[in-house]
């Protein structure tokens, strides 16, 4: 079931709490890079941290931040994002890629 509350991010801007993780039976990860203004670079990779299943593998001087979001979901992963996008110290952030494989129950 959806979670209906709105959330008002640090840049002002309203949006709705992702919802609940329910597994699907299905594994995603998507990879992103972000832009920052370099003088809120730690704040963006603080907010990116806060993210559940989101992890940081690089980051530039120039405030360049690659990083992986895990969930269940594809929505999942969409709605993690979104409370990224319109952090005020973003220039840009892209999507690079994104797999899902069906899990099972299988030993490897």
């Amino acid at each position: 079931m959806p979670d209906n509350t709105l959330i008002n991010d640090k840049g002002g801007v309203n949006h709705y709490a992702p919802d609940s993780p329910e597994p699907s039976g299905e594994y995603h990860v998507a990879s992103f890079v972000a832009h920052a203004v370099v003088t809120q670079l730690d704040d963006v990779k603080q907010q990116i941290k806060q993210i559940q299943g989101a992890e940081i593998h690089a980051v530039s001087p120039e405030g360049k931040i690659v990083f992986t979001i895990e969930d269940f979901s594809q929505k999942g992963i969409g709605q993690k994002i979104d409370t990224l996008k319109y952090h005020t110290g973003l220039y840009n952030l892209a999507p690079v890629y994104h797999q899902f494989l069906p899990e099972t129950n299988q030993a490897i």
